[in-house]
């Protein structure tokens, strides 16, 4: 969330965004579709197989609390999924999984037709899976409490900071590896919920995520949080396929359609509790010869 999340990663990350859940647990309902135009030589008869990691507020589900997949019934990725599946004439059916496991390759390519996971495009990933063309673009938010005063990098550096591990956020800001990225004492946590959870309690003063999933966590908090901030970081989330299982090459192009047909922009316009655009951006000073917007490699 998903950012994000990276080693993995995007989660989420949490991201996205996400890794959530252990447990693969499978959606026991589907969404009916029309009849599609595409065969998409689905893995199981009759239906696009996806697979997520929860939470990933308003992507999956509205909010952080949402990690049972039977409950789980909208989002920007729920909806997406659902209409790549009727264009190929097949219900949409979602599993549960560690996010760390879907960025690494880890889940069985035989099993899933497609995962969407708020994941960050990344060289290193795309060494064990295939990336769908990006369909979201998306910086690194900062979520605080209202009220909290941050115009600048100095006044980041006073805050404790908490990431989803294995994070684009956990990569720039603990990793030491993004001259001029690191912050001290940042808390990695394992899920989105347990990171916003200890924000709430006062552990961590901020956290740092894929500002549309900052956005969208702000929005469910009744005015008690607030996004202050965005890093630059280039990044863009992709569909994740099997590597080299041929999945790319017939879901890509539905896919593109779907951007193409401003589909994707209405889904973000529909579930985001607020522009990305409008986010002010902190400048991150960067050493001499070193970059701020360094690509995640690990």
């Amino acid at each position: 969330m998903r950012s994000k999340q990276l080693f993995v990663g995007l989660a989420a990350i949490g991201l996205l965004v996400s890794a959530c859940g252990d447990d693969a647990k499978e959606s026991s309902t589907t969404t009916p579709t029309a009849a599609g135009t595409v065969d998409c030589k689905p893995v199981k008869a009759g239906v696009l197989s996806v697979v997520t990691s929860l939470p990933g507020p308003n992507f999956w589900g509205t909010t952080a609390a949402e990690v049972d997949p039977d409950k789980v019934k909208s989002g920007i990725e729920y909806d997406l999924a659902t209409d790549i599946a009727a264009k190929c004439g097949l219900t949409m059916q979602f599993r549960n999984e560690n996010f760390d496991t879907i960025v690494a390759g880890q889940v069985d390519p035989t099993s899933y037709d497609i995962s969407l996971s708020q994941v960050t495009i990344t060289d290193e990933r795309a060494k064990v899976v295939d990336f769908s063309v990006g369909y979201f673009k998306s910086d690194q938010g900062l979520l605080v409490k209202k009220g909290t005063k941050v115009s600048s990098w100095d006044d980041v550096r006073k805050l404790k900071l908490g990431v989803q591990a294995s994070t684009t956020a956990e990569y720039y800001l603990a990793s030491g590896e993004v001259p001029g990225w690191t912050v001290d004492g940042v808390k990695s946590f394992p899920d989105l919920s347990t990171a916003y959870a200890a924000l709430n309690a006062g552990t961590v003063d901020g956290v740092v995520i894929d500002t549309p999933i900052n956005l969208g966590q702000a929005a469910q908090s009744n005015g008690a949080l607030e996004v202050v901030g965005q890093f630059k970081t280039g990044e863009e989330y992709g569909a994740i396929y099997g590597k080299d299982n041929g999945k790319k090459a017939i879901l890509d192009p539905i896919l593109q359609g779907l951007l193409d047909d401003g589909t994707v922009t209405a889904l973000i316009a529909k579930y985001l509790g607020g522009d990305p655009t409008k986010v002010p951006f902190i400048d991150v000073p960067v050493p001499a010869g070193g970059s701020a917007t360094t690509p995640p490699t690990t």
